[in-house]
């Protein structure tokens, strides 16, 4: 338990964007796996999704049965007399086929059990509903979803916008939730580009913002969005297949030009690409392509920063979107044929529940001082110091580019700037004028190697090269053991104070300095966080593993390679007993209590986290000590989840931070709002807690919990999630550069076609350990 006050401030009352599903007439759900197999393939299983439903609904005719698409049919009536159907597609594409289409009864629900008490079990850590619930949950979000999504613009001003060749729609799904506070409907709201423009070629303009000019590299960028896209060529309507790859006035089809094939009277652009037709591989003129309002399958860089800009919504704004659609389901649930046979009536009004504010701890700076939290949650470190600040001896600063690029004197005022920022905060440094060193981007050993006998470098890139920035990082983590500091050449221009105090935050704690200090345990607790990074440019899956090397405020951490995609740490032991012994170095006590935070575990994932993980976090403490039996909590934090909530006044607002819900959840966990919304409607952090054998209470966790949001020592405000959870994150991403190879001459970067030679290649890259100058820092930060 933290040196805190446990208790809440105040209890209050949240708007939630769930509707509770008040009753359901039917006393049953009748469920039917569906077989829709190809009669000319030896009764190969159809995969289409389209063709699925268009062929189901013709096979169903006026029954009242519900597809989801993929692989049931539901209906509140036990079916007498169905045989196996055949029917034919309108799609071109099996205009010739018959399918075959069965249906056998796979489960039968009673809807009356959804109703009875959800109370969590006495046990933490196992799944608080059963099977039975979760299987009848599954069927009654299937049957709701499949009446489709509720879409609506707001206004012209939020997105209308031909320029980028989108505007942007909100598309709301309903989803069913059976949670521990009763039945509930979840409104997902998500703001989607739909095409505004006639066609591809307009399309082609709004992505290069402007004329694109003739065929050349710029075009595969738009390859990407092309992609998907279902067009209409004359009167007949086709899916795009991309790009390709020579120019309108070079290709030919059975002889003849593009021009004479299709002789169209309008203007075609000969210097552009043409567009792909799918299964037949036909190119046709961008102009010829006329597109209908559809999602676009991709976006660029720029045009995702319009459609983030465009959709942030203040909460006023989305609670009285969610109204409008939780009255759409309520339409639907009573008009959809099929689906209004179930009866299904909800709440006209989205949920009230009660919520607590957690008290905010004192965050301690240099000199015995404390921050002066704002009602957002946050602090500034004007004129005030560190909390522990470290002492830069040597420093020095590589610079991979041009002195016409970057300046002697450009660098050395902006090194001015640094070290005047650095003594207002503590810091001290003994060199006023670093060396700098220009070098060439190819030659990233040799100059990180000349300035090795600095304490750290300062890297000035010129861009946001990952290659380039990836073998930085992996020479000086792997090879030469120097803390880096990157910054790219148009910040080091003009005064940026803001700037220099992150950068400055960053080194400090690089250095083994410490910004704040928000909290302290009440006994000796030691801190584990655990993470996996799946997209790596390596290959393979990067799992991150990190611990306190203190009371919680200075974390050590280390990385393991993984099968690519998977997620369970099976080595759990050995990482384990190292952390204990690094620990113990450190503060030559042994802990009490291990508190272990996951990250990105689902719902079908948390038996193998028990099992594997947590069995394993046991085997290596009796690796230390045979007789070594630490109180452990293993929590769970996700923030892929689509629930939202609000406080309500004159108008809708965001919660304040620190506000905690039990109530909407399906397991023994909480709902957390650490932080504030810099814009647009703040997102809870939900915790899961799957074991506790600590003495912890419930308000004990919310509040240890609370504390770590504040540790965070490259920010001066609360996180959205607890600081070691970042940290791991942070390392899954970093860790991706320990390798064996450079990182620019990685297949990602250098075999772009040959999949193939791409596996080959990468079969021979793995990960090695940090260098051991870095072994006990935060690195990564």
């Amino acid at each position: 338990m933290d040196k805190t006050d446990t208790e809440y401030i105040e209890p209050t009352t949240v708007v939630t964007n769930h509707a509770r599903l008040n009753s359901i007439r039917a006393k049953r759900i009748y469920v039917y796996t569906v077989e829709i197999t190809n009669a000319d393939a030896r009764d190969e299983q159809l995969k289409d999704t389209q063709t699925r439903i268009e062929l189901f609904a013709k096979a169903a005719n006026q029954s009242s049965l519900v597809f989801d698409g993929r692989e049931y049919a539901y209906t509140a009536h036990k079916l007498l007399n169905w045989s196996t159907v055949s029917v034919h597609s309108a799609n071109a594409e099996f205009a010739h086929t018959a399918f075959h289409i069965a249906l056998h009864l796979h489960r039968t629900y009673d809807t009356q059990a959804l109703f009875k008490d959800q109370s969590p079990k006495e046990t933490a850590g196992t799944d608080d509903l059963d099977q039975y619930s979760r299987g009848m949950e599954f069927a009654l979000d299937s049957i709701i979803r499949s009446t489709g999504a509720y879409t609506e613009t707001l206004d012209k001003q939020h997105g209308d916008d031909k320029a980028t060749g989108f505007s942007v729609h909100w598309e709301h799904r309903a989803s069913v939730r059976v949670l521990r506070s009763g039945v509930y409907v979840a409104i997902n709201a998500h703001a989607r580009p739909i095409t505004n423009v006639k066609t591809v070629a307009d399309l082609a303009r709004a992505f290069f913002r402007g004329n694109p000019g003739p065929a050349g590299p710029a075009w595969t960028r738009f390859d990407a969005n092309v992609r998907g896209l279902r067009v209409c060529v004359g009167s007949t309507y086709v899916v795009l297949n991309g790009l390709t790859t020579r120019v309108h006035r070079d290709l030919r089809i059975n002889g003849s030009s593009i021009d004479e094939h299709y002789k169209s009277t309008d203007s075609l652009d000969s210097a552009w690409p043409c567009a792909v037709i799918a299964h037949t591989n036909t190119p046709v003129p961008l102009e010829l392509c006329k597109l209908e309002p559809q999602l676009l399958p991709r976006i660029s860089g720029w045009q995702r920063m319009k459609l983030m800009a465009q959709s942030v919504l203040s909460p006023t704004q989305r609670q009285h979107m969610l109204e409008r659609a939780v009255q759409h389901v309520q339409k639907v649930c009573a008009e959809t044929p099929g689906v209004s046979d179930f009866g299904i009536t909800v709440s006209s009004e989205l949920a009230r529940v009660e919520a607590r504010v957690l008290p905010r701890p004192r965050i301690s700076l240099g000199s015995s001082t404390f921050a002066q939290l704002d009602p957002h949650a946050s602090w500034t470190i004007d004129r005030q110091t560190l909390y522990k600040a470290a002492h830069i001896r040597k420093w020095a600063i590589a610079v991979f580019c041009s002195k016409q690029q970057c300046p002697e004197s450009q660098l050395l005022a902006f090194s001015k700037q640094l070290i005047k920022t650095a003594h207002e905060l503590g810091l001290s440094f003994d060199e006023s004028k670093p060396q700098i060193t220009y070098a060439q981007t190819n030659r990233v050993y040799d100059t990180l190697h000349t300035l090795r006998d600095a304490q750290f470098i300062l890297c000035v890139v010129p861009s946001t090269s990952v290659s380039l920035y990836g073998e930085i990082k992996r020479v000086a983590y792997t090879q030469l053991g120097i803390h880096t500091q990157c910054v790219n050449i148009r910040n080091t221009k003009g005064s940026r104070t803001k700037l220099v105090e992150a950068l400055l935050l960053k080194i400090n704690t690089k250095l083994g300095g410490q910004t704040t200090n928000s909290f302290q345990p009440s006994e000796p607790t030691l801190y584990i966080a655990a993470d996996v990074c799946h997209t790596t440019e390596i290959g393979v899956s990067v799992a991150s593993f990190v611990w306190s090397i203190d009371s919680g405020q200075t974390f050590a951490g280390t990385v393991v390679q993984h099968p690519k995609r998977q997620e369970i740490i099976e080595n759990m032991d050995v990482l384990v007993r190292h952390a204990l012994r690094v620990h113990y170095k450190h503060t030559r006590v042994k802990p009490v209590q291990i508190v272990y935070l996951r990250d990105g575990v689902s719902d079908s994932q948390l038996g193998d986290v028990r099992r594997i993980e947590l069995d394993g976090l046991m085997r290596g403490c009796k690796l230390v000590d045979s007789t070594y039996e630490p109180r452990v909590l293993l929590m769970i934090a996700r923030k892929r989840h689509c629930t939202r909530f609000v406080q309500q006044s004159s108008n809708f607002e965001n919660c304040v931070p620190g506000t905690v819900v039990t109530q909407m959840t399906s397991h023994n966990g909480f709902h957390m709002v650490a932080h504030h919304a810099i814009h647009g409607v703040s997102k809870p952090t939900y915790f899961l807690i799957t074991h506790n054998t600590t003495q912890m209470s419930e308000a004990d966790i919310h509040n240890m919990s609370y504390n770590l949001c504040f540790a965070y020592p490259i920010v001066t405000r609360a996180v959205t999630m607890p600081a070691p959870l970042y940290y791991a994150h942070r390392l899954s991403g970093k860790g991706r550069v320990q390798i064996n190879a450079p990182f620019d001459m990685l297949p990602y970067f250098t075999v772009k076609k040959n999949a193939k030679a791409k596996r080959a290649a990468e079969e021979d890259v793995h990960l090695v350990p940090v260098h051991h100058n870095l072994a006990d820092s935060m690195y990564f930060m």
